[in-house]
């Protein structure tokens, strides 16, 4: 008893002379010192807890799969009962997209903000955003005790909203939306890691956004260069035709044919100028036209006033691009002409014989108005432009060299795209094996050829066990080269082209065999199993003992019927996989026959 109270009083005094000279005391410092260790405790949970959603969000490339998995993830993590998103429109008014949110049950049906629930903030439509636009979090523990303005609190009412916390997400320097935690039930203090968690995870919305954009960006480009490259390969072939062929009438039905299938109109047609009436008259000597169209063939036009107001500028090159014809201020004597022709937009083009105007080629749209795009203008003037060197033997030659590098251009233009779409579309960016958005459609692919064969199709989901504790030890980028050596040796151990590895998601692996009955999937889930044993990665438990990393497998076989379904298949694998790992780990468990 003597001893301990001579141990106590040293720690008495110093804290004492600590207090005297106005320094923190022993005490003072070791709780601080508590304090900062629960934090940096805290802090590595948060980090692990952002690695696991980041690694789902990227997994995907569909934005309702991120948002879906990013809210439920979000609402878990924080354990709140609802996460939702909401996207500003051009006036800043907004909406709650249904699509995005996850609530917790019990507060699914209540007053869901879902269903694209249209929410106009006057402030926030005022001020563009208001705070938000500076990157701004907003809270309240308890709505009632915020200072909210009565329309606030109202709508906060409404939807049974007792706490929030929120925080913008921001695409590029764009703001795009808000990412919103409720808790309905009580009030709830906002810890500074929460909000902090709430907004990384926003950015990295923000990012996924972004890269959708980019990816629907790419799409549209592919899907003009392929367009451009359709109409580019219709004008290279054309030309060809105009410089071979000495056959006017061939030349014209080509010509019109070609051109209605490039621009997917109703008709085309070619009208020719009667020479000696001083661009009077003329008619339609050449059309190809939808069945459900009136044929122009034959039927003689006169224009009085033609030659003496248009003759020239068409002489100059002029193109006509009417998008509607009672839009155009045109006169009743030509709007009578063009509904005696079911015209209801079109593109009129000179056909120039050296430097005479001989006729007009006539691109017609019947069954309503159509806005034309600047390439399908263009593409009419190019191959307008060569019927004036039909008669330039020499001119269009060296104007088909110039299509034909042109055409190389767009092609390797495509090429590129297309690879590009291709990689980003099939494989996963870490373990280069395909992704699960490529196994989603292999699957379906070989589901309905087995479906009539009446074959067997067989599963092997499998999943690296304790692979939390690997990554808690050794760090994520070990973690990630865990991964891709997996992968590795699970897909040497495949060896018919037609079987599949894919990753299913985060840690979970899984094969598609074709034509594979029990026996023969057992056997290749013994050789993933035995394969991924001998690479003989280190891993340490949490009790330090050593050991290596493992998998446990589930195998699933079914004959695909009318009456089964892909996702039965799935169900039976991932409980088999469920089973191996209740046994024990480090095994593999087959599932019944479906």
């Amino acid at each position: 008893m003597l001893y301990k109270t001579w141990h106590i009083i040293p720690k008495i005094s110093a804290d004492l002379l600590c207090k005297l000279l106005g320094q923190p005391s022993i005490s003072d410092l070791q709780t601080q010192l508590h304090d900062k260790q629960v934090q940096i405790q805290q802090l590595e949970k948060q980090e692990r807890a952002l690695y696991r959603v980041i690694s789902k969000i990227r997994a995907s490339l569909e934005l309702e799969t991120i948002f879906r998995t990013a809210t439920k993830e979000t609402c878990k993590l924080l354990r709140v009962e609802r996460i939702a998103v909401y996207r500003f429109y051009e006036n800043w008014g907004g909406e709650f997209v249904s699509d995005f949110e996850f609530a917790e049950t019990g507060w699914d049906d209540v007053e869901t903000l879902g269903k694209n629930t249209v929410w106009n903030d006057s402030y926030l439509q005022e001020h563009e955003g208001g705070r938000y636009r500076n990157n701004e979090t907003l809270l309240a523990s308890d709505v009632y005790a915020a200072d909210l303005c009565q329309c606030h609190l109202e709508i906060l009412e409404q939807f049974h909203i007792r706490a929030y916390a929120t925080a913008p997400i921001f695409v590029g320097k764009k703001l795009w939306g808000v990412l919103a935690a409720y808790q309905h039930s009580q009030p709830h203090e906002w810890k500074k890691l929460e909000i902090q968690f709430l907004s990384q995870i926003a950015t990295q919305l923000g990012f996924a956004v972004k890269q959708a954009e980019f990816l629907a960006q790419a799409e549209q480009k592919a899907a003009e260069l392929y367009k451009t490259n359709q109409q580019q390969d219709i004008l290279f072939n054309l030309v060809a035709e105009i410089r071979e062929s000495l056959n006017l009438d061939t030349l014209f039905k080509t010509t019109v044919r070609e051109v209605r299938k490039a621009l997917r109109t109703d008709r085309v047609s070619i009208f020719r100028f009667d020479p000696e009436s001083n661009y009077t008259c003329g008619e339609f000597v050449s059309e190809n036209v939808l069945p459900d169209y009136d044929s122009t063939i034959g039927i003689k036009v006169k224009d009085d006033c033609f030659g003496e107001k248009y003759a020239v500028a068409y002489h100059q090159g002029r193109i006509q691009v009417l998008s509607d014809v009672y839009q155009a201020g045109l006169k009743d004597c030509h709007i009578q002409l063009l509904e005696q022709l079911q015209i209801k937009a079109q593109i009129i083009a000179p056909l120039m014989k050296g430097k005479t105007l001989w006729g007009l080629l006539c691109v017609h749209q019947c069954h309503c108005s159509r806005e034309w795009k600047t390439p399908e203008i263009q593409f009419i003037q190019q191959l307008a432009a060569q019927f004036n060197v039909a008669l330039e033997h020499s001119e269009l030659l060296e104007q088909s060299r110039s299509q034909a590098n042109q055409l190389a251009q767009a092609n390797h233009a495509l090429e590129i795209a297309n690879s590009q779409l291709e990689k980003l579309s099939k494989l996963d960016a870490l373990t280069q094996i395909a992704n699960r958005h490529c196994f989603e459609k292999f699957l379906e692919q070989e589901w309905n050829r087995l479906r009539v064969t009446e074959n067997y199709l067989s599963l092997i989901l499998f999943d690296i066990d304790y692979f939390k504790d690997y990554n808690d030890s050794y760090g994520h980028l070990a973690g990630d080269e865990c991964l891709i050596q997996i992968a590795r040796a699970a897909q040497a151990v495949l060896k018919r082209p037609t079987d599949l590895l894919a990753r299913y998601g985060g840690e979970e692996f899984i094969v598609i065999l074709p034509d594979t009955n029990e026996s023969g999937a057992i056997k290749v889930t013994k050789l993933i199993q035995k394969s991924i044993q001998k690479l003989n990665i280190p891993h340490k438990k949490k009790n330090n003992f050593q050991y290596f990393v493992t998998v446990s497998l589930g195998v699933a076989i079914a004959i695909p019927t009318e009456k089964s379904s892909i996702q039965e298949l799935i169900n039976a694998a991932d409980k088999a996989l469920y089973k191996a790992k209740e046994q024990g780990r480090n095994r593999w468990v087959c599932a019944a026959k479906l």
